[in-house]
């Protein structure tokens, strides 16, 4: 996470195959760049964030992918200045 001087937030998500396929690779990354959309950037304001899938990302539900994301806000909304 870096604080960025924009107003908006910038999420970049990234997905190594990890020996999956394409498909699969952008299937995950359509996943979260959905998440990302709906949970965090809405929520969160003046800060650029890099999110890199470990492997284990692969074998999870979309369920689960959703819950580790509002952690991940949770967390950036305690950490986050002049909260």
């Amino acid at each position: 996470m870096a604080v960025s001087l924009l107003s908006y937030c910038r999420v970049a998500v990234v997905v190594a195959k990890y020996g999956h396929t394409i498909v699969e690779r952008n299937r995950l990354r359509r996943q979260l760049r959905e998440l990302v959309r709906l949970l965090l950037i809405p929520r969160l304001s003046g800060m650029d964030l890099i999110i890199r899938v470990l492997p284990s990302a692969y074998s999870v539900e979309f369920k689960e992918l959703s819950e580790e994301i509002d952690r991940i806000r949770i967390q950036l909304m305690a950490d986050s200045p002049g909260s």
